[in-house]
């Protein structure tokens, strides 16, 4: 009787197979009182309804996209594509779990279009998934819904930042060979000439939470301790899939500290003229405009000291000079900080300090709409030649150069190495 109910299928992720080896192992009367046939050969239709972006302020396109969902085993792969309303349609789902995604690019055109946004970016990519979902009985009536969000292209990124300093080889800490690595996503060569690098406040405790922040800047403005800009005096062209090395000294650190870096290569570094200083200037690589410090002891980029800090790249043609500089919150005195526009930023990345009691978040400077997330070394304190970079995407440029994962959340986007050399990215 059992047997005339059975079907060839696959049901719920398991063959027939499997069931037969639990009825040889429990027997018919375990068997039929565990399994239910008429709910796992039952198939379900269920209805997924896009959510469009917040950003998406002056309508959107809800029809054409591509929504797929995946059985969490490996299973069955189906996809749908939404209607008008932005619903997609799904008939005769074996119930299971499944991962449920979606996604598709924009143009830079169309995100102005959709956003009224005029921000120069190299389109974007709309997504959304919802992990392990339970789809076990129908649901047109009330559609799962499937949030999605917006990641814009940016042409360049940083791609890399070598900020933890390492031990020496008489084992005293060494920070001369910290970098930042910058990488050209777009599939044209850019001019990165008078392109600015900020490094955002770093004090132990914030000298601004992002509500005094947001208090008192209406969240318009990042605070940066010191700015960098490389040279307007010449071109400096960058390849698609291309780096510039940004270091505070260029030589090879390997001959200081076995486990450092050779910089010899590097595009440009910082130009620190104080007698028995740490970072020797390179004559033969170009320096870095100095634009602004918050101490005029420190003319190289402060990565680490007093603790990891964000860094932003940005263009404009203001003067930094007539951007405001504020003290602490609260305070007439002390260090003072560049009160910078966000709306400039090209690409930002936040870095938090690991501690014995893990990752501190009310540190963070950098609102979610600049970076969602944030990446840090491992250990609970530097010197240990980890570098962070940015993961490898799945996609390929036109003439196939990597493009690294961008999805505007450092935590995701990010890997941590002590191996990871100059230029060099997972394949």
């Amino acid at each position: 009787m059992i047997m005339r109910n059975i079907k060839n299928k696959n049901i719920a992720g398991k063959t027939w197979a499997g069931l037969l080896s639990c009825l040889v192992g429990t027997g018919l009367l375990s068997l039929s009182s565990c399994i239910d046939y008429d709910d796992v050969t039952r198939e379900v239709s269920v209805d997924i309804q896009l959510v469009m972006p917040e950003e998406f302020t002056q309508g959107s396109d809800m029809e054409g996209h591509t929504v797929t969902i995946s059985q969490l085993n490996g299973g069955n792969v189906l996809t749908a594509t939404t209607n008008a309303q932005g619903v997609a349609s799904f008939h005769g789902i074996i119930p299971d779990v499944y991962n449920v995604s979606t996604s598709w690019d924009i143009t830079s055109e169309e995100y102005t279009q959709l956003t009224g946004d005029p921000i120069v970016n190299e389109g974007a990519v709309v997504s959304g998934n919802i992990n392990s979902q339970l789809l076990s009985d129908d649901n047109t009536t009330t559609p799962l819904r499937l949030s999605t969000q917006l990641s814009i292209n940016r042409s360049l990124v940083i791609g890399k930042i070598a900020s933890s300093g390492c031990k020496d080889n008489n084992n005293k800490n060494y920070v001369a060979d910290q970098y930042i690595e910058l990488y050209n996503q777009s599939d044209k060569e850019i001019d990165v000439a008078g392109l600015y690098i900020g490094l955002v406040e770093s004090n132990s405790k914030p000298s601004y939470t992002m509500e005094q922040l947001a208090e008192s800047f209406n969240s318009d403005v990042v605070l940066l301790k010191q700015v960098f800009r490389i040279p307007l005096d010449a071109d400096c062209k960058v390849a698609p899939g291309g780096t510039v090395v940004l270091a505070n000294c260029a030589i090879d650190h390997t001959a200081n500290a076995a486990a450092s870096h050779n910089l010899l290569t590097a595009d440009f570094d910082v130009n620190d003229t104080r007698p028995k200083n740490a970072y020797i200037n390179n004559p033969d690589v170009r320096d870095m405009d100095l634009i602004y410090t918050f101490s005029s002891g420190l003319p190289y980029m402060n990565l680490m000291q007093g603790g990891p800090c964000g860094v932003v790249i940005f263009r404009t043609d203001e003067s930094i000079d007539d951007w405001d500089l504020t003290y602490d919150y609260g305070k007439t005195k002390g260090n003072q900080w560049k009160v910078m526009p966000k709306k400039y930023i090209i690409d930002a990345v936040e870095i938090l300090k690991n501690s014995s009691k893990g990752i501190d978040l009310a540190t963070k400077r950098l609102y979610d709409d600049l970076d969602a997330g944030y990446t840090n070394i491992e250990a609970a304190s530097g010197y240990t030649g980890e570098i962070m970079y940015r993961k490898t995407s799945s996609r390929r440029g036109k003439d196939g150069h990597k493009i690294l994962q961008d999805t505007n959340n450092s935590t995701a986007d990010f890997k941590v190495s002590t191996t990871i050399g100059v230029r060099e990215y997972d394949e």
